[in-house]
């Protein structure tokens, strides 16, 4: 018998592993029992569902089992990167466009923790035929943060979005003003007006003097 998590082998007689406090299987390599604690998860946005789906609602990806142990998500088979199809409920067709690409060839268009804008940003370059490829955190070296040590905020890595080089400012013009994302937007406290300004200033000199007057 094995842990799904820390892969130690027990004897038998053993039904659980008393440092992970998750039920033992029989085979690593193919696990149909039902693991303490399993859920469905969603590689590419990080989310956790425990509903029967097959697909990602949010972008697609295909669902894995998997399991949250010391906050890292161990997984209960193998992570394939496979897009539902378009006939699929709720599915995107990302088959042409979610590609393999080198680090040589490509460029990060977008690096962000907000999965759901991550999502938003896959389906727009699929919906233009972009040909792009969605890197986890998990993935991401961490370079200048190892040099402050491993707690330091800089050594967080995030999901990333990478187009091909001759793609990117492609890419770039068309996620810039498009309106679902909002890269771009301005706060509303930053859209004042220089003469708004100064009409506050003329307001708070007409007070300062009534105040003088009174």
């Amino acid at each position: 018998m094995y842990c799904p998590v820390c892969k130690g082998e027990f004897r038998e007689g053993f039904t659980e592993c008393a440092g992970c406090q998750v039920n033992l299987v029989e085979d690593l390599n193919d696990i149909t029992e039902a693991v303490t604690g399993e859920f469905l998860l969603c590689r590419a946005c990080e989310r956790e569902f425990h509903e029967k789906l097959t697909n990602c609602p949010g972008c697609g990806l295909k669902l894995i089992r998997a399991v949250l142990h010391d906050d890292t998500y161990v997984f209960l088979e193998e992570s394939l990167m496979e897009y539902a199809s378009e006939d699929q409920p709720g599915g995107f067709d990302h088959h042409d466009c979610c590609v393999e690409i080198d680090d040589a060839e490509g460029v990060v268009l977008l690096e962000s923790e907000d999965m759901a804008m991550m999502a938003k940003l896959q389906e727009i370059l699929n919906d233009a035929r972009i040909n792009f490829f969605f890197k986890p955190a998990e993935d991401n070296k961490s370079t200048l943060g190892s040099i402050f040590g491993g707690s330091n905020p800089m050594a967080r890595s995030f999901p990333r979005v990478i187009v091909r080089i001759e793609d990117e400012e492609r890419a770039l013009n068309l996620i810039a003003n498009h309106p679902e994302l909002g890269l771009f937007d301005v706060p509303s406290e930053l859209m004042e007006s220089e003469d708004d300004e100064e009409d506050d200033d003329y307001n708070d000199f007409e007070d300062e003097d009534r105040e003088e007057n009174s």
